[in-house]
């Protein structure tokens, strides 16, 4: 099912959308005590976005209140998320780009990187998500336009959207503010994991539809 929000606009320029995240996940909590010095944090998060957001743009979309991309939602129906290596390689995840940009960690860090999203990937095994939601990969405002209402006005169109389909929305966050911030729009926390070795929490959130169907 392709996820088509009437009242947004979506993005397909991946350079755009990667500009945006990249501005506005400059302090990513998952990578900060693994890359502890910001220049490297920010290679990292680089290749993490490029692989990341170049699959969620080929098996989902992304989503900006306009053409502008301050801001930026990416949204993947669930029945889209099983990973592969070959989904990655038709998706655009090894783009030179990409490479480029891994190249420039050491051997060591790129190891760190991959063990990060192993540990996350075997901690969310305990978790129960709703079977078929929205998964809401990032949600990125650019940093001179935060605390302008952006963030909110964007995941409005992305509830009214997930209430038109009823299909509930899933994601996760590091951060408490972002934890409350979900919460103010009717998301629940369904789970909460810790990172034994780099040192991260997961907030895990989900906001059922109001029709109670699911």
């Amino acid at each position: 099912m392709a996820i088509k929000v009437a009242g947004l606009t979506r993005i397909t320029d991946k350079e755009k959308v990667f500009s945006t995240l990249l501005d506005a996940f400059e302090e990513y909590p998952k990578l900060s005590k693994a890359f502890p010095e910001k220049d490297r944090r920010l290679i990292a998060i680089e290749a993490t976005v490029r692989y990341y957001a170049s699959y969620d743009m080929r098996y989902g979309r992304a989503y900006s209140l306009d053409s502008s991309c301050k801001e930026v939602v990416l949204l993947v129906n669930s029945r889209r998320m099983r990973y592969t290596k070959l989904k990655h390689i038709l998706a655009g995840s090894y783009s030179s780009r990409y490479k480029r940009v891994i190249s420039k960690l050491t051997d060591e860090e790129r190891i760190r990187r991959v063990e990060i999203f192993e540990e996350m990937n075997e901690m969310e095994k305990e978790l129960k998500f709703p079977k078929h939601h929205i998964y809401i990969d990032f949600l990125g405002v650019k940093n001179q336009y935060q605390r302008q209402g952006r963030g909110r006005m964007i995941m409005e169109e992305v509830i009214s959207y997930s209430e038109e389909v009823d299909l509930p929305l899933m994601l996760f966050t590091n951060t408490t503010e972002d934890v409350r911030f979900y919460q103010s729009l009717g998301f629940r926390v369904v789970g909460i994991t810790s990172s034994k070795k780099f040192k991260f929490i997961n907030t895990y959130l989900v906001r059922e539809v109001s029709s109670g169907k699911r």
